[in-house]
């Protein structure tokens, strides 16, 4: 069968990139067989046209053991497969079964099945992922496309790992920090607070926008003073509908915006004044 690679980074070239770029954006068309696209950057994004054949996505982790990789996959009317490659166990293989093995010493292990916007699905493993995807069925009208995207984060082994630590109140310097450097700063409100599965989402009305990116906060009404948007936090984290104003703070994930440090704008105020006045602002304040 034939086999199309794409390595996917700041070019499509048949190179290595380093590891450490920060986003890998590949568009994959035509062609039958199997297509490679080898993701070397922390995260990024396949778009997959017209799909036929199957589609092996090769994940490299960073340096550091216990990556975690994390992705969401959205189709049109393709409901398609995807199967994670894993080495056989020796131990649980008889000779008979591990000769079978000679030419493709790897099993596939399904992780998915469905169409549409899938949840997040995510994997932890100190070696490279490697992932197949397969369109089983869809609609012959239109175009078809199967978008992977993908975000590679480090991750403590789980006996070293505290599952609250996301969780905790930002320090003054973490607060300077996310002001300075997040995807998005906003100022707002709650309006409402829903639990899904593991993520809570918490809709908010933004009466300023100070940066972000993408185009996540929208005006619902022409007439309307706010913009209207929605924030991601961890379920575990149990975070409930405050009134007041806050500066909200994080960054845009797997196309959705996660919640990182959001101080009371007032507290925010004090805050980045004393910063100021002592030289510890690392940017311009807006």
């Amino acid at each position: 069968m034939e086999n199309l690679l794409y390595v996917c980074g700041f070019l499509l070239m048949m190179v290595t990139f380093s590891s450490q770029c920060d986003s890998c954006d590949c568009n994959i068309s035509g062609g039958v067989g199997v297509h490679v696209a080898a993701l070397t950057c922390k995260s990024g994004f396949v778009k997959w046209y017209n799909p036929t054949g199957a589609l092996r996505i090769v994940v490299s982790q960073t340096k550091t053991p216990f990556a975690t990789t994390c992705f969401v996959v959205d189709t049109s009317d393709v409901r398609i497969k995807i199967s994670q490659e894993v080495a056989p166990s020796a131990n649980s293989k008889s000779p008979t079964d591990r000769s079978r093995h000679v030419m493709n010493d790897h099993n596939l292990r399904t992780v998915y099945t469905g169409k549409g916007r899938s949840q997040e699905i995510c994997l932890t493993t100190d070696t490279d992922i490697v992932l197949f995807i397969e369109p089983e069925m869809g609609s012959l009208l239109g175009t078809q496309i199967v978008s992977f995207q993908y975000d590679i984060s480090e991750r403590k082994p789980l006996d070293q790992t505290d599952f609250m630590e996301e969780c905790r109140p930002c320090s003054e310097e973490e607060l300077l920090t996310a002001y300075c450097a997040s995807d998005f700063v906003v100022v707002g409100r709650m309006q409402d607070v829903h639990h899904f599965n593991e993520k809570t989402h918490i809709d908010v009305a933004v009466s300023q926008i100070i940066r972000q990116t993408g185009s996540h906060f929208s005006r619902m009404r022409r007439d309307a003073n706010e913009l209207q948007g929605t924030i991601t936090a961890p379920r575990k984290c149990g975070v409930a509908k405050g009134n007041g104003v806050f500066l909200l703070t994080g960054r845009e994930r797997l196309g959705e915006l996660r919640m990182g440090c959001a101080p009371y704008l007032e507290e925010w105020e004090q805050i980045v004044s004393e910063a100021e006045r002592t030289g510890r602002m690392q940017c311009t304040r807006d």
